[in-house]
């Protein structure tokens, strides 16, 4: 879920008009005929993360300055930045993700930190989507090539509840599993299918809810794990997602899974030597894009094709670190790499 990546990711009032001036991307040293490039910042920025790209290559993230403060930002195909701008009033917000046709789903922050779920619709300023009534926190996660979008809206005391928002801008709640008392919505696909999570007794409990809102339980926990999260799904209906403890986050450690159209989970295997593992996207050929992690907790961006097999596309530099979040139809990986002075960077992959 993007709920995790955010949280990991966070170490490290009008809409701009036009491309706002490039911080020239840089080819990185290629790692197994992979080629990695850094997507740079916003003028006078110094951080930045890819969380989505599309077909064409299109990818959207966020760039933040010294002080923390981010913007949400599209990479055109060929590199180059573009403030998307937030609500009128806020002051930060990260995109997620970006469509075929270019629009692009996220949040807008305002200055008390209070989130709310947008979408960017190509050359247009923000608008926002309809939260839980009194709700202080909502995010949009994924949407499809229709529109509809899907991620979560929080109540008044923080209890997050799994939304789908119709092209027509109808919010929907997605209810947990039975028994269940939390739920968020991480992907959407073409036919309306919605993967995420469903808090049952505190554990998390992956969820797949039908085009109709109906949730089914995905299970994938494995053996020694208490939780599990669903985090991307195909239009095929195959999705990805980790198998985990409760509470220990990326010590526990994570476990990359993978459920097939039947919803049968298989474990995606770290890197050899390498003790967890995380996936977060999944391409409709069947290619999933994470990382792999050593016991010594350095990241690797990895993918694993359809039969599970994974391919290292390493670190930018011995100190650094990468993680990919998407993949698309290409084979085109978009996530962060940290540089060997500790400073999180947009990256992109290509074979």
């Amino acid at each position: 879920m993007r709920l995790t990546l955010l949280s990991r990711a966070s170490r490290g009032t009008v809409l701009a008009l036009g491309t706002a001036a490039l911080v020239a991307a840089a080819a990185l040293p290629a790692h197994s005929a992979v080629n990695v490039t850094d997507l740079g910042t916003l003028p006078g920025h110094t951080s930045s993360l890819a969380y989505g790209i599309n077909p064409w290559g299109v990818t959207v993230g966020y760039s933040a300055n010294a002080q923390g403060v981010s913007r949400p930002v599209r990479w055109a195909a060929n590199g180059n930045i573009t403030d998307l701008g937030t609500l009128p009033g806020d002051v930060s917000g990260t995109a997620f993700v970006v469509n075929a046709s270019g629009t692009i789903a996220g949040r807008s922050v305002a200055a008390d930190k209070s989130e709310r779920a947008v979408v960017w619709r190509p050359n247009s300023a923000p608008v926002q989507l309809q939260g839980l009534p009194g709700s202080v926190k909502s995010r949009a996660y994924s949407i499809n090539t229709f529109g509809t979008v899907a991620g979560f809206s929080a109540t008044p005391d923080n209890v997050y509840k799994a939304m789908r928002w119709d092209s027509d801008g109808k919010a929907v709640h997605l209810p947990p599993l039975p028994g269940g008392t939390a739920s968020s919505a991480g992907s959407i696909n073409n036919s309306g299918v919605t993967v995420g999570y469903s808090l049952q007794n505190g554990f998390q409990n992956a969820v797949r809810w039908n085009a109709d809102g109906t949730p089914v339980p995905l299970g994938g926990i494995l053996p020694g794990d208490d939780s599990s999260q669903a985090s991307w799904v195909n239009d095929l209906g195959v999705t990805v997602g980790n198998s985990f403890k409760a509470g220990k986050f990326y010590d526990g450690p994570y476990h990359a899974v993978r459920w097939n159209q039947q919803g049968q989970v298989v474990p995606l295997a770290p890197l050899p030597g390498h003790t967890g593992s995380a996936a977060y996207g999944i391409n409709n050929l069947g290619v999933a894009a994470g990382f792999s992690y050593s016991p010594g907790g350095v990241y690797h961006a990895v993918t694993w094709s359809p039969d599970g097999t994974v391919t290292d596309l390493g670190v930018a530099w011995p100190s650094g670190a990468t993680e990919a979040y998407a993949v698309n139809d290409s084979g085109t990986a978009v996530g962060s790499l940290t540089t060997g002075a500790g400073v999180l960077r947009a990256a992109r992959w290509r074979s």
